[in-house]
């Protein structure tokens, strides 16, 4: 990296930013694909399966998994903007939730591609607000040793959580035993699982609480705690329950009124390994 020189940087995310759904298109803004597979066949995520359609999936009973990239696109891509840009600086879904930072490292590494990353400690939202920013700030002319600092401390003062309700599917995916799903369904126990740089940007269980309700007022106090308020850029999420991701989307206004706010569908590359009902949100403090 060429310090205190101004360069032309290519900005990379993937489609765990959420951004095919939120249909956002920059100049400079390259996405990769995640890929998501059902028994007999891969997808690449946004491109040739919607969140839609891979939720309607699992509504018919298939188990899909998701994965990194394919390393054939990563290399088309890093040698289309290799000779453009003078270094490529990728944004992507945080290296606890997939292996796509290894795979980008070691395609730029092969290819003799100038490259520079951030672990987000996320994805979804905050994946894409960080990647925007990102690109904002570079065309306003900042340094990559400035962008950097900075949007590796926006990520470290963010926070995402996640509400599962659908103890059967987390058995089927082998993230609990059947004993653990029986026990919780037994005593209505809803995990909190926190994603965060304390968890390595890992599901993690932050708590376990009694009801679902229970549950998004866990998340609302620890948002309270964290100062959360004028400034922050707050997503709610759910997994094809609009009914419950419109409740929890209410009760953040009502306790947030100052924050941006808004809500969408859960990203496949959480939602398929959460099930179906899930809802999430996440916060962070936006760059002025």
């Amino acid at each position: 990296m060429k310090v205190g020189v101004i360069m032309k940087v290519a900005v990379i995310t993937d489609s765990g930013s959420n951004i095919y759904q939120e249909e956002i298109s920059m100049p400079g803004l390259y996405v990769l694909p995640l890929t998501i597979s059902s028994d007999d066949k891969t997808y690449l995520e946004g491109v040739e399966l919607t969140i839609d359609e891979t939720y309607q999936m699992m509504s018919e009973g298939n188990l899909l998994k998701t994965s990194q990239p394919p390393l054939g696109l990563i290399e088309e891509l890093f040698l289309k903007l290799k000779d453009e840009y003078d270094l490529l600086f990728a944004v992507p879904i945080t290296s606890g939730l997939s292996g796509c930072i290894n795979a980008l490292q070691s395609t730029a590494l092969r290819l003799d591609v100038n490259f520079d990353f951030i672990d987000c400690y996320s994805t979804a939202s905050n994946q894409l607000y960080l990647a925007m920013t990102a690109r904002h700030l570079f065309d306003q002319g900042m340094l990559v040793e400035d962008v950097k600092p900075l949007l590796e401390k926006t990520a470290l003062e963010s926070v995402t959580f996640v509400l599962p309700t659908d103890m059967k599917h987390l058995v089927r995916g082998g993230r609990l035993t059947k004993r653990a799903a029986a026990l919780a369904g037994f005593f209505k126990i809803i995990p909190v699982l926190i994603v965060n740089k304390e968890s390595g940007g890992k599901n993690d269980v932050y708590d376990k609480v009694r009801t679902l309700k229970k549950a998004e007022e866990r998340v609302i106090e620890y948002f309270k705690q964290h100062g959360v308020g004028a400034g922050y850029r707050i997503c709610v999420a759910h997994v094809k329950d609009p009914i419950e991701g419109n409740k929890f989307y209410d009760m953040m206004k009502e306790s947030f009124p100052t924050a941006e706010i808004y809500l969408t569908n859960l990203i496949s590359a959480v939602g398929v390994h959460t099930g179906l009902g899930c809802v999430a949100c996440q916060y962070i403090k936006k760059i002025d």
